[in-house]
């Protein structure tokens, strides 16, 4: 039975998160109106845009879902431009490829984001699995665990040999939903309760805990 280590994406291997609350609280409200976005906004977070659409949709938004989807992938080309790498992510990646991992991405991106940040990691070819939830809506998205069930079944481990790294309270949920070992990312994440099994301030945290320990 193999080792598995998965990735969420936004807030995790990329500071995003900030940068699309940045282009979103001035682009949403001109795509769907401001009345609509101000009763969505605080429900974004951490899921796929079809998620958005369909709650958006639900308040009463009107808007052909193509144009909707080319606004968003035009704001991703800029966010995962200008958003950094989380600070030690490759050697994260490089550290437990040598400890035998085998390494998934499951995430509410789209698989077009996906490739916009897989082409700023050194070691983007280390993952055996990448899992986009929005493209895949036979998969129910976080806070269920079926993309995560699906990752390990993919990367042949079980929930007791999986670890899974999130930073929001979705996909927290969803981690933890999947019996695997759930980690919580605090750096690009505020303060609070988590429900996590551990928490790291800093990627390095981790390395250095993988590096002692030899998992």
């Amino acid at each position: 039975m193999n080792k598995a280590f998965i990735f969420d994406m936004d807030g995790i291997i990329i500071n995003s998160e900030p940068v699309w609350e940045k282009y979103e609280q001035v682009f949403l409200p001109e795509l769907m109106g401001s009345e609509i976005y101000f009763k969505i906004k605080d429900k974004i977070l951490g899921r796929t845009i079809d998620y958005i659409y369909e709650t958006a949709g639900y308040y009463g938004l009107r808007l052909n879902k193509e144009k909707y989807i080319k606004t968003y992938d035009k704001y991703a080309e800029k966010v995962y431009s200008e958003a950094g790498i989380t600070p030690g992510t490759d050697e994260l990646i490089e550290v437990l490829n040598k400890f035998d991992f085998k390494l998934g991405l499951v995430t509410a991106s789209r698989k077009y984001w996906v490739e916009l940040v897989m082409k700023r990691l050194r070691s983007a070819n280390k993952f055996q699995y990448i899992l986009s939830l929005n493209d895949n809506p036979d998969i129910r998205p976080k806070p269920f665990s079926d993309g995560y069930r699906k990752a390990m079944l993919s990367l042949g481990s079980i929930p007791k040999s999986t670890i899974i790294l999130e930073d929001s309270e979705q996909g927290i949920k969803a981690a933890k939903a999947s019996k695997a070992l759930t980690i919580c990312f605090r750096e690009n994440l505020e303060s609070g309760k988590t429900d996590a099994d551990v928490s790291v301030n800093t990627i390095e945290n981790l390395i250095t805990f993988f590096k002692i320990f030899k998992l």
